[in-house]
């Protein structure tokens, strides 16, 4: 005999296969959004070729960052006490087309004052939005989503979003190869903000599953004092084994991270003014996650430290082969640039991959938000420092150095992975688990 809670199961279960192909366009619009309006190279590539200062394009990871780090600090209890995140989610995408458009118009419109001014003010509230937007959308896919299907969503919407921004770029460079650099890349960012809408109205079509008695606060929450609850939330999550050893994994690849911008800054240096310039560099990155979705889904498969170890050291070898091309002369065609960014690309999608899956699997629940704004916010605060650094160094010396000091430390970082971290997750299931937070 059938009771009602079997009758609401199977209702929980049709409806959580109907959100399944659902979340996976979503986030297939979301991955094109972010690709066609990358802060790391779309809008590092305008910079440039606008004639913008070296140190500005290098420093605005350092402001989006930061940006980033205050969204952790003052934002991470509110959305931990959210019932329900899926309106939240929506307006956060809303919002950071809203900032993508005002550099366009600005940049289309304004002096250079107002154009840096731009730049600034729409990097810093695309660091805020984009962390609310990654502490959301974990705590929403691991409530959501089982295990075997947060894997499969992941790996589909980096494959149809690769492929969606592939042919849009491609058909963006045929109907606009004889046009100003300006308008190309104007058009490009436009698309992104398109795609961010589109990101938008397909999550109205999700319906949320999961148990919603009353979410559980993080711990230091209703405090008068953002930042005092914030310091005691990661002085009890540093009491906690589990956390101190994810924090040696999050902070060993802070610069392994940043080789995505630096490499594109040296790319658009080199080639902002070429026609094909910045299309062969979104293609070679949107080309990477299509790499990168079979080759880490079968690493992952094996052991979340031989990815982390790998990516690494691709990013190691990829830098200090570009060193060489550029010390000898070869690196003027774009074709070396384009294969740069797409190995550091690949490296770094399955080193993002890797965290989030080994964070969902060993974080508790009622600590996974307060765990994932710590941890975010001290990696960003290094960051922050390490990206400025970077950044004065290209301004003052050559870009080129900034890849010197990147390739160095990445390997220094394959090599910490094998000391520090296990080669399996706890509990970890043999194919991995989660989807990359859109980061």
């Amino acid at each position: 005999m059938t009771t009602r809670q079997d009758i609401k199961q199977a209702d929980t279960a049709a409806v959580a296969r109907r959100n399944v192909p659902i979340l996976a366009g979503q986030g297939a619009f979301n991955m094109m959004a972010w690709s066609m309006a990358s802060p790391s190279i779309v809008l590092t590539f305008l910079a440039v070729s606008l004639e913008l200062p070296i140190f500005l394009a290098g420093f605005l990871v350092s402001i989006r960052h930061g940006a980033g780090t205050l969204g952790d600090i003052f934002v991470s209890d509110s959305i931990a006490r959210l019932p329900k995140k899926k309106g939240a989610i929506i307006s956060t995408d809303i919002a950071v087309a809203v900032c993508f458009l005002l550099v366009i118009v600005v940049t289309l419109q304004g002096d250079r004052t107002a154009t840096i001014a731009a730049f600034v003010v729409a990097i810093f509230l695309i660091g805020v939005l984009e962390e609310i937007k990654a502490l959301l959308i974990t705590d929403f896919i691991s409530d959501n989503v089982d295990r075997h299907s947060r894997m499969q969503v992941s790996y589909v919407q980096k494959a149809i979003g690769g492929a969606g921004t592939i042919a849009l770029v491609l058909l963006v460079h045929q109907l606009m190869q004889d046009s100003a650099a300006l308008s190309r890349h104007s058009t490009v960012v436009i698309i992104g903000v398109l795609c961010f809408v589109l990101s938008a109205i397909s999550m109205l079509a999700f319906r949320e599953t999961a148990i919603t008695d009353g979410a559980t606060p993080a711990p230091g929450g209703h405090k008068p004092w953002a930042m005092t609850g914030f310091f005691r939330r990661a002085r009890d999550l540093f009491a906690e084994p589990w956390f101190r050893h994810f924090m040696v994994i999050r902070l060993s690849f802070v610069v392994v991270g940043l080789s995505v911008p630096f490499f594109a800054l040296i790319a658009a240096e080199a080639h902002h003014t070429s026609a094909k310039g910045l299309t062969a560099l979104i293609i070679s990155s949107a080309a990477a996650v299509l790499v990168a979705t079979p080759l880490w889904r079968v690493l992952n498969g094996f052991s979340l430290k031989l990815v982390m170890a790998v990516a690494a050291l691709m990013v190691a070898v990829t830098g200090c082969a570009l060193v060489v091309l550029h010390y000898t002369g070869v690196d003027h065609d774009i074709h070396v640039h384009a294969v740069s960014l797409f190995l550091v690309t690949v490296a770094v999608t399955g080193l993002g991959s890797a965290r989030s899956l080994y964070f969902m699997e060993v974080a508790p629940k009622e600590q996974r938000i307060a765990a994932k704004a710590v941890s975010t916010s001290l990696a960003r605060i290094a960051i922050v420092a390490i990206s400025a650094a970077l950044a004065a160094v290209a301004h003052s010396a050559e870009v080129v150095w900034a890849i010197v000091i990147i390739t160095v430390v990445s390997l220094l970082a394959a090599i910490l992975t094998f000391w520090v971290l296990p080669a399996r997750a706890p509990e970890e299931a043999p194919e991995g688990a989660g989807t990359d937070p859109n980061r």
